[in-house]
């Protein structure tokens, strides 16, 4: 079969299910997930982190700000290059509004911006990872064309990119696009994998 064919079978299905868990279950499974990150020295060696505003059921990682004094940033969409993201630092002050997908992002000024190179851990949404570190996202490619810098440098570049999803989200075997970003880390409600990159 093809493999795109695959790949979206794969992504519908485990949208449907993540979209099954009712608010209970989420709010269950996305603590554990956070409390996974919170004992890692990944985590507790970084002072910038970039985390996401979770949608359509994603594994929500919003909770990690709490009694924390580490600076936190959420992804825009970028007016200037076409499928990237930026991101911005927040607060419990900040204001949003929904971009054209629907996702609130930060009302900011321009000072509020970090350079990715200075972020040092970035969480990333996703619907599906192994533990190769392959991630397949909605198909965008925007966190791909945003981070494809790291592809060309040395191992253990900043930002560590971590991905972020409920146990039944990590899966056996993906097959990496030329242009996919590997992730370092993995984190569900379970476990926090090193990623074995080949």
């Amino acid at each position: 079969m093809d493999e795109n064919l695959e790949k979206n079978k794969l992504r519908l299905k485990l949208q449907q299910q993540r979209r099954a868990l009712n608010t209970t279950q989420r709010e269950i499974l996305s603590h554990n997930i956070c409390q996974q990150i919170r004992v890692s020295s990944v985590f507790q060696l970084a002072q910038h982190i970039a985390f996401y505003t979770p949608v359509k059921g994603e594994a929500n990682p919003l909770s990690l700000m709490k009694n924390s004094d580490k600076n936190f940033y959420l992804p825009l969409l970028s007016s200037q290059k076409k499928y990237h993201l930026f991101f911005v630092k927040i607060d419990s002050q900040t204001q949003y509004k929904n971009n054209r997908y629907g996702i609130p992002e930060p009302l900011h000024q321009t000072k509020d911006i970090i350079p990715l190179e200075a972020l040092d851990l970035v969480i990333m949404p996703l619907v599906a990872m192994d533990r190769k570190g392959n991630r397949l996202g909605m198909g965008g490619g925007y966190y791909d064309r945003s981070f494809e810098f790291k592809k060309s440098l040395t191992i253990n570049t900043k930002p560590t990119l971590m991905g972020f999803a409920y146990d039944f989200q990590l899966v056996n075997n993906l097959s990496p696009e030329k242009w996919d970003v590997p992730l370092d880390y993995l984190v569900t409600n379970k476990e926090l994998i090193k990623a074995k990159k080949s």
